[in-house]
């Protein structure tokens, strides 16, 4: 996939940096759908939720990286909302991610753009990544954190009710709204 597509294509409707991160694997009826395919695919992920990517780009090591860190938030996560306790494996490769220093920013002298104090590493972008995993795991909202009741993915549920069902209305919502109107319609016959 190319950046343009990439870019597109990614989903960040999860309501937390590191559930849009889980939500570059999708899962469908059939089969995974890897979004993150490419060292420019992450780069893309990246530029698309005003993470930095390092200037010399990604390496295909970087994209094994971030593979395994969004296998271990994903697991970690669904243990967590589950009432499990996570692997030990997840917990300490998010632990050790988080404990990179993060990427500094300051204003550029327009006022609308930001600009790196020093030149990012992609250690210091996973970071920011792990940290917010840290922060939503170990914080009193993880009540708000759900898997959809259509396709599985996991976001935050941000409506005034706590009773979300869905990852998107767009997507499952409308999905399930269809099907139960289908339902009524043929029941009605």
């Amino acid at each position: 996939m190319g950046q343009a597509d990439a870019m597109n294509a990614f989903d960040r409707g999860a309501g937390s940096l590191c559930l849009d991160f889980v939500a570059t694997l999708r899962d469908t009826s059939d089969q995974s759908v890897e979004m993150l395919s490419t060292p420019g695919d992450l780069a893309a992920w990246f530029e698309l939720t005003g993470l930095p990517v390092a200037a010399g780009g990604l390496t295909v090591q970087d994209l094994h990286s971030a593979q395994a860190l969004r296998a271990a938030v994903d697991a970690a996560t669904r243990a967590l909302i589950a009432g499990r306790q996570p692997g030990a494996d997840d917990i300490r490769l998010i632990n050790i991610t988080g404990r990179h220093p993060t990427p500094v920013f300051f204003l550029s002298a327009t006022g609308r753009a930001k600009i790196a104090s020093a030149e990012p590493d992609t250690a210091a972008t996973f970071s920011v990544i792990a940290r917010d995993t840290i922060n939503l795991l170990s914080g009193a909202d993880l009540g708000r954190v759900r898997a959809c009741s259509g396709c599985a993915a996991l976001f935050f549920d941000r409506s005034p009710s706590g009773q979300r069902r869905w990852c998107s209305m767009r997507r499952c919502g409308e999905k399930a709204a269809s099907a139960n109107y289908r339902r009524r319609l043929a029941a009605r016959a």
